[in-house]
């Protein structure tokens, strides 16, 4: 039961740094919040027992402090995407639901390394990300992380239509 408790405990204060993100108006402020969050499920999912995710997390740190620190060479993009897909292949203990966090991070790391200075588009492509999040962790009993990724959501969606708000009336 301590797993669960602790995994729990992980995945909210991830959830924090993601709301944070979402928040944050350059696109380097997203993903040093991004990162600290990935920091944050990585170690949830390790309590959970969410190995695939382990992985994945733990390759998102990577690709986001290669994007911050300005990296653009596509080796180091289509390596980090195919370690995350290797990793995800030989961690997965769950089937078709270990899936869905692998599928989220070669949909996020792409568009991280095509979109690092488009904060809307970090945000977009974080909802998707969310929504394939919520699914598995639903699948590992993290209810919290469920609970999580629906408050991160809507967050995100909220500074979305804010953004959009802000650029039709500046023209």
């Amino acid at each position: 039961m301590n797993h669960l408790i602790m995994g729990n405990i992980f995945s909210l204060l991830g959830m924090g740094a993601d709301m944070v993100s979402a928040s944050q108006k350059s696109a380097k402020g997203v993903l040093w919040m991004q990162t600290l969050g990935q920091v944050l499920y990585t170690v949830s999912c390790v309590f959970l027992k969410g190995y695939s995710a382990v992985v994945q997390h733990a390759v998102s740190v990577v690709r986001n402090l290669a994007a911050i620190r300005g990296v653009q060479s596509k080796v180091v993009e289509w390596s980090l995407v195919g370690i995350a897909f290797v990793l995800g292949v030989v961690f997965n203990n769950l089937g078709v639901i270990g899936w869905l966090p692998v599928i989220a991070n070669l949909e996020y790391s792409v568009a991280v390394f095509r979109f690092k200075e488009n904060g809307t588009a970090l945000k977009k492509a974080l909802l998707l990300t969310l929504a394939l999040y919520a699914a598995f962790n639903l699948s590992i009993q993290n209810y919290v992380g469920v609970l999580s990724n629906g408050a991160v959501f809507m967050s995100a969606l909220v500074f979305l239509i804010k953004d959009r708000k802000k650029v039709q009336e500046s023209k």
